[in-house]
């Protein structure tokens, strides 16, 4: 949280060394109630879970919101012809 406050720039990746995705943006922690349940149902949903909003109690758990500025992945499997580079409108390029 200190290092976000001081600078929201970061980096979000998959898991998947061998088949990555890395994301490069702008890291907002969420605090309102209504973002915080947007984000809460979206992770009960795909995770089959049913916490509750105190879960992510501001006061206890961050929430952020990655703003991507840009993106790239690629394939193990054709190494050399998979590498794909996205840049979102509003990057700073």
């Amino acid at each position: 949280m200190r290092n976000i406050a001081a600078d929201g720039r970061c980096v979000v990746t998959t898991e998947d060394a061998a088949n990555p995705v890395v994301v490069e943006g702008i890291a907002e922690v969420r605090t309102t109630r209504e973002e915080i349940a947007q984000f809460l149902e979206r992770v009960n949903a795909k995770y089959s879970t049913t916490h509750s909003i105190d879960v992510m109690d501001p006061a206890v758990n961050a929430t952020m919101r990655v703003q991507p500025r840009k993106a790239f992945a690629l394939t193990s499997a054709d190494f050399t012809g998979s590498p794909t580079r996205w840049v979102f409108e509003d990057s700073d390029k």
